[in-house]
């Protein structure tokens, strides 16, 4: 994978505006709630976009609860199309692309947690490559990679888990997911 260091870097904090709820939940876009793939259909590309099963209802729960932050690796025209294919796209509140993250010299893109301005004991992050959260490991939670498995339960399981985590008395998402662990 090639990696564009054309692109700037955009300062920090990477979200100015004021924190709307107790925690805050990062989600990875590609993978981890859908998957866009291209296929050649008789000579012509034909892209589709599949999202992850339960995904809207994961979306619409814990927005009760979290400010959900989309942090993806992908370009942003292309994250904000596929975004809108969510029912439920007016639960995230904010959204942080490419350009937020951090090239790699192994090709990946890492999410630099505190840089997105807010308190990083109050911050989870939800994505299908570890190396993406590897600055902030105990804030994170590897979720399996999901690519068409319409009997995949992944966010189904999760939700349950953040919930009860916004509900607690904990102050530290860190000492909650220790437990998980």
């Amino acid at each position: 994978m090639h990696v564009d260091d054309s692109l700037p870097l955009v300062i920090h904090p990477y979200i100015k505006t004021a924190v709307t709820k107790r925690f805050t939940l990062v989600l990875d876009l590609d993978e981890t709630l859908l998957h866009y793939m291209e296929r050649d259909s008789t000579g012509a590309t034909e892209g589709i976009l599949n999202i992850r099963p339960g995904a809207d209802e994961f979306l619409h729960t814990l927005s009760q609860h979290f400010e959900i932050v989309i942090f993806t690796a992908a370009m942003q025209d292309y994250a904000d199309w596929a975004i809108q294919h969510f029912k439920n796209n007016h639960c995230i509140s904010h959204r942080l692309y490419r350009q937020h993250a951090l090239p790699s010299q192994s090709g990946f893109y890492v999410k630099d947690l505190s840089r997105i301005g807010r308190d990083i004991s109050r911050t989870i992050i939800v994505d299908n490559i570890a190396e993406n959260f590897q600055l902030q490991p105990e804030n994170g939670i590897f979720i399996k990679s999901w690519f068409v498995d319409e009997r995949d339960t992944a966010l189904f399981e999760l939700a349950p888990l953040l919930v009860a985590i916004a509900q607690s008395s904990l102050n530290d998402v860190r000492e909650a997911l220790k437990l998980f662990r």
